[in-house]
């Protein structure tokens, strides 16, 4: 659905400049709850915030953090002790999170990354200076669309400048991948896009040097013939190509685009499943990610609008999959020209909303434990877990314009009530293991048990 791609292309522009600070906030206190929790204080950097604390008589302390509520977890302290020191990593730069102590809380505010970033992965983790990085991708944008973009969290530019764009870039985007492979700058390559559409073979692919290697990474975008619900692309290609394929890459995603593509032939659903295999069988123990429909794209489907519940929905779904970054298409061919900028009605508005809720949960969706969660009695509710310092997180996503009720079963639940994230309820489970909840079409559920 992309013009091939060249070996070789435009240049990227150089990482702005970034300066680093410490911030330095003392807590609050609440009550009589200052005489048990002390002198509570907090130093960021662009990525972690260290948060020392004394108490009136020896606990194993632990703080409770996030970005607009408290839903994140540190390890609790290995021994009691009335000096308290503990470091939460992994925290978005530029970013103020509160955080509590029992009864005492405050806030700490990240300073920016600096400019000099070293990409890399960590199982399905990637990395920038070591620190969990969350890419947002958007693909071949010019001077008038990249604002934009920044404004809805887009972090990565794949091809940028685009060589089709008309004005030079005044706005230099935060990191870029390239396809002009023997660049040495930015945040890595993008491989040719979809070679295996393309009858590009992986002997036939560039052959670069890993993250490992050289802080740079290798990213690629396949079709979705890949997976099991879709045929094989065509009779050269074995589905084992596709480890191949992996093999050659730091990080590794597809796309589907089950409205635009199929015309709605394709369930939601397939988004979550497909995410699964690659993550599973092509693809294991490397950070995988998915592009996400924003409008018509091509006309194939002019009765069927990708909505922003759908958007929302796709975007869960993927991660609920597995995947630990996100591409939003927003290229369309609707027109006579080439648009880089398409959108259904409500929909760009709907991106950032949806980008801010990934990223603050970022730490539980890709530092976390995966785990399989069992719907026993429905198709169209998927839904996983992860695992993060003792704290329990399961995502839940309805695939369907169908409103529904579903039961869950989740092992590690172990008779804990659920709060549902932004939502102001709680939930009991029916058994130790088991519990209930209804769904709006295409409604995402996040659910938080804490240690």
């Amino acid at each position: 659905m992309r013009p091939r791609p060249a070996l070789l292309g435009a240049a990227c522009f150089p990482l702005g400049v970034r300066l680093l600070a410490i911030v330095v906030v003392f807590g609050a206190f609440a009550g009589n709850a200052a005489a048990a929790v002390l002198n509570v204080q907090a130093v960021a950097s662009s990525s972690s915030a260290t948060v020392t604390w004394q108490t009136t008589t020896a606990t194993r302390g632990r703080v409770v953090y996030g970005v607009n509520g408290l839903y994140l977890y540190s390890a609790q302290e290995s021994t009691a002790s009335t000096t308290h020191s503990v470091t939460l990593d992994d925290l978005n730069p530029s970013t103020t999170y509160s955080f509590r102590v029992g009864s005492a809380t405050g806030q700490a505010t990240t300073s920016p990354r600096p400019a000099e970033v070293r990409f890399g992965t960590d199982g399905m983790r990637i990395t920038a200076n070591g620190s969990l990085f969350f890419p947002v991708l958007s693909y071949e944008q010019c001077v008038d669309t990249l604002a934009r973009a920044l404004a809805l969290g887009v972090n990565t530019f794949v091809q940028v400048p685009f060589t089709g764009c008309t004005q030079p870039a005044t706005v230099t985007p935060p990191y870029l991948l390239s396809d002009q492979y023997a660049a040495q700058n930015g945040a890595g390559w993008y491989l040719p896009d979809e070679p295996d559409g393309w009858g590009i073979t992986p002997e036939e692919m560039p052959q670069l040097p890993p993250a490992a290697q050289t802080g740079r990474l290798r990213v690629l975008n396949v079709s979705q013939h890949f997976f099991s619900g879709q045929a094989p692309i065509n009779d050269h290609f074995d589905r084992n190509d596709y480890k191949r394929f992996a093999a050659l890459t730091d990080v590794i995603g597809f796309d589907m685009y089950p409205i635009v593509k199929f015309c709605g032939r394709v369930p939601l659903t397939d988004m979550f499943r497909a995410q699964r295999e690659l993550m599973t069988i092509y693809a294991p123990g490397k950070p995988t990610f998915q592009w996400i429909e924003t409008s018509q794209m091509t006309g194939e489907c002019p009765t069927l609008q990708i909505t922003p519940q759908i958007v929302n929905a796709e975007t869960w779904l993927a991660i609920a999959g597995g995947a630990c970054a996100i591409g939003y298409f927003t290229n369309s061919w609707t027109g006579d020209l080439w648009n880089r900028w398409d959108f259904d009605a409500g929909v760009e508005q709907q991106i950032a909303a949806t980008v801010a809720g990934v990223q603050r949960l970022a730490p539980a969706l890709c530092d976390g434990q995966y785990g399989d969660v069992v719907d026993p009695w429905n198709g169209t509710v998927m839904a996983s877990s992860r695992t993060l310092n003792g704290a329990l997180y399961v995502i839940a996503v309805n695939g369907s314009d169908k409103q529904t009720t579903v039961p869950f079963r989740v092992d590690a639940l172990a008779g804990r009530v659920l709060t549902v994230l932004d939502e102001g309820r709680t939930i009991k489970p029916v058994k130790k293991v088991y519990f209930r909840d209804s769904f709006a079409p295409y409604q995402v559920h996040v659910y938080i048990a804490g240690p």
